[in-house]
């Protein structure tokens, strides 16, 4: 899939900047919130091997992380969209992209396959009447029934983030092309939503911005960070952060995960106060990143959500694959899910929810 490369001014912003967009996500518009004030005793409690966080993914299920095909975005409790990773028995591309596109359907085909608490986002009725994927354009183009109209205006933004975000998922998918009722969308039928050009993931997820950033000169950055289910499961939510421009994109990533979430009652902080950013080193598509924190000495095993959401947050940016993580300038690295974060760590697998 193609990451986000940097930032533009004027047409991109125009285009994160779309109306309703911050209400969906459960309040984001406002400055950014202190910390919750037990926020190091519960990372404390995890490096420790205690309870202080309640479960680490949908399942807990080490084969669904070691084969997940397949990630939809679903809205959870808060508002939010997240990616739940499914193994789906299907082999070719077009039948995951065909199924993936169903499991968005509320109340449709594979309604029950949906995790407790979370929801699909297209109308009921939405049919997928074809999927085209062209492998050498990395373009999917999806053609869709006319009930795909019959929803509330203010429901646009986060079909088409929906749409775009579970379809980039796939290896050889980057741009999403949309059509209804055998016609070529050039907008959403209802508030107008430009689609005259492919959809990419450059078009953000879960948008935010602070009180004190300009819209139309801001940069957009992706960053993930925990939620909890009714269940006490924890998962992974990416949001697109409009940030002042910065010419360390990567640097102002790992800063905006240290300051947390805009908004801490619907999404966890993975980072303490301490935390600081002490070196950062990129050599091919890897990137090696430096982490200070007075809270854990060598040896101690670090939270694995704090390692996930970095790893997770750097590899949507274009030219990284996989990066290597220190803490206080040691390089043997384990986390609390016993993954050795020395070496060089894939984009892993996010929140394994089913077995299809």
């Amino acid at each position: 899939m193609r990451r986000t490369s940097g930032w533009r001014q004027g047409s991109l912003a125009v285009i994160l900047t779309l109306p309703f967009l911050l209400s969906a996500c459960g309040g984001g518009d406002g400055a950014i919130d202190a910390p919750p004030s037990d926020i190091e005793a519960r990372m404390m409690a995890e490096v420790e091997g205690g309870s202080g966080s309640p479960g680490t993914s949908l399942t807990g299920q080490e084969d669904a992380q070691m084969d997940a095909n397949m990630t939809v975005y679903l809205r959870d409790r808060n508002g939010y969209l997240a990616p739940i990773s499914y193994q789906w028995d299907a082999s070719d591309a077009k039948g995951l992209a065909q199924v993936s596109l169903e499991l968005l359907v509320k109340q449709g085909l594979h309604s029950a396959k949906l995790p407790a608490g979370f929801e699909a986002v297209l109308p009921q009725g939405t049919g997928v009447t074809n999927v085209t994927l062209k492998p050498d354009q990395k373009l999917a183009i999806v053609e869709l029934s006319k009930e795909f109209a019959n929803y509330e205006p203010a429901e646009e933004r986060q079909m088409v983030e929906a749409i775009t975000w579970t379809l980039t998922s796939q290896p050889d998918v980057e741009n999403v092309q949309l059509w209804m009722d055998s016609h070529k969308l050039n907008e959403m039928p209802k508030n107008g939503t430009p689609l005259d050009i492919p959809l990419n993931r450059q078009f953000g997820i879960n948008v935010e911005k602070s009180n004190s950033v300009n819209y139309l000169r801001s940069m957009p950055l992706t960053l993930y960070f925990s939620s909890y289910s009714e269940e006490g499961k924890s998962y992974f939510v990416p949001v697109t952060r409009l940030v002042e421009p910065s010419d360390n994109p990567i640097a102002a990533t790992l800063e905006q995960i240290i300051a947390g979430p805009l908004n801490p009652k619907t999404l966890e902080r993975v980072a303490s106060d301490e935390t600081t950013v002490s070196a950062i080193a990129q050599e091919g598509d890897t990137l090696t990143v430096d982490l200070a924190d007075t809270m854990f000495e060598a040896g101690e095993p670090v939270p694995a959500e704090l390692l996930k959401a970095v790893v997770l947050s750097l590899t949507e940016r274009e030219g990284i694959a996989k990066v290597r993580i220190k803490m206080n300038g040691n390089a043997d690295i384990q986390g609390t899910d016993k993954k050795n974060y020395s070496e060089p760590v894939a984009r892993p697998v996010i929140n394994p929810a089913w077995k299809g």
